[in-house]
Order: structure tokens, then sequence, then C-alpha cells
């Protein structure tokens, strides 16, 4: 499995491409009336390297098919060398760092205001908290008290971002306009779950690693539209933290054990 191991990084590099022909498509593929143009070629661009992206995302779950993680969190997801854990640990902290901007400036989130805006607000710094406790679990090789609540936060937030962001929107005929933020919080959600899994004893490496992959290119994806810094700067983010996580699944995952044929006296 170490072979395929920077495979994430190949989905990363994919959404990373895929926001700048999102960004792209914002900017051209509509016309004066604000309808999208059909065919457009960033959309089509955007289209295929989706595709692409879930072509290497399926090809690391058959690769993944005879092999398992270990049995809890840290295992299965480890953190080698203080860099790592470093980067992992400063995602977090930037992330909370997110949450108190928003606070502070008073921005309405999707079009939340007052007591609307606070859970989002809370459960953003809660992911940020989150992450920064998986990665010093995983690096320390130390349960956590805050690990399992930790890992569901991620989890929490997507489904209330993607509940207030559908919301926005509801009234809104063009599709093309929120669909990938939605797909990206959606995935982003099941991606969370999949790896909170192992902190609560249950492991799903295929599961984990095509809902994670496909989570990792729509999220960056996403972070392209138009919205606050502090509210895109998350989603980059937590993109890049989960394909560090992938890398670390892969590098740690060994073939599963034959059970021993039983025979008959």
């Amino acid at each position: 499995m170490r072979k395929i191991r920077f495979a994430p990084i190949a989905v990363l590099l994919l959404g990373g491409l895929g926001a700048f022909v999102r960004h792209v498509q914002l900017e051209t593929a509509y016309d004066p009336a604000g309808l999208p143009r059909p065919w457009a070629a960033a959309t089509v661009a955007l289209y295929m390297l989706g595709f692409l992206a879930l072509a290497i995302a399926v090809a690391m779950c058959l690769a993944a098919r005879d092999y398992e993680a270990g049995g809890s969190f840290r295992r299965a997801i480890p953190v080698e060398g203080y860099i790592h854990f470093a980067a992992k640990a400063l995602m977090g902290i930037v992330v909370m760092f997110c949450a108190l901007l928003l606070m502070r400036r008073g921005v309405a989130i999707m079009g939340m205001e007052n007591s609307a805006r606070w859970p989002f607000v809370l459960l953003l710094g809660l992911t940020g908290f989150g992450m920064t406790v998986m990665a010093c679990t995983s690096y320390t090789r130390k349960d956590s008290p805050y690990l399992r609540p930790g890992s569901i936060a991620p989890a929490l937030l997507c489904c209330y971002w993607m509940v207030g962001w559908y919301r926005e929107n509801a009234g809104n005929p063009i599709l093309l306009d929120y669909c990938f933020r939605c797909l990206a919080l959606a995935f982003g959600c099941f991606s969370a779950f999949s790896r909170a899994g192992y902190a609560f004893g249950r492991r799903n490496i295929t599961g984990t690693l095509l809902l994670s992959s496909v989570a990792v290119f729509l999220l960056p994806v996403a972070a392209a539209d138009p919205a606050p810094l502090a509210m895109r700067v998350p989603l980059a983010l937590y993109a890049v933290y989960t394909a560090l996580d992938l890398m670390s699944l892969l590098s740690a995952a060994k073939p599963k054990e034959t059970p021993p044929e039983k025979t008959n006296e």
C-alpha cells in the first residue's frame, strides 16, 4: 500500500486545478442573463477532472480490498514526524482562528444572522479543535478524552453548513451556482464520519478511501465559490488535512489476516 500512498496528493492537486477551473467557469460559463451556457469549456473540463479524481479513488479502493488498518485511531491514521504533526495541528489552529474572525466581524453566514449563525461559528471552532486533537492523538500515541467528540465535529459542521447553504439557495433555479459546494459538504460529512469510525472502533478502509478522496477533490472546488475568506480557507485546509489522513491510512494498512481453516476431527 505504500506504493500508492501519494495517490491522495494527486487527487488534491486535481482539486486545486478544479478550483481554478471553477473560478474560470464562474467568469465565463454564464450568458449576460445569468444562465449557464450549455457545454461551456470550463464546465466540461471540471466534470472531466471530477471523473479522473473518481477513477483514482476507485483504483485506491480496489488496491485496498485485501488490506485493513489498525484497530485504533492512532494506529490507523498515525502521524510520523514533527513536521507532519505541526502541519496538521497548525491547520486546526487556523480553522479556529477563522471561527474567531467570523464571530468578531459579525459576517452574515449563508443568510443566517443573530442566533442562527452562532451554531455555525461554534461548530467551526470545534472542528478546528478536533483537527488539532486528532493530530496530537496520532502523534503522541496517547488516547485523549476529546478524540471522539473532536472526530465527529467536522461531520456536524458539514451537515449544518450544507443545510444552511441549500436553504440560502432553495429559490435559485440554477443548480450550477451551488451544486459543487453542496456535494463537497455532503462528501465532507461522509468522509469525517468514516474516519471518525476508527475512534469508535469501527473500520472500513475502502469506504473511507472512496468517500474521503471525493471530498478531497470537491472541497477545494467549493472553496472557489464567492464567500468570505474565513469561510473559504477552512474548506481548503480540510481538504489538505483529509489528504494527509489518507496518506497515513494507506501507509499503515496491512494485509488482512486469513482466518485459519476449520478441520473436521
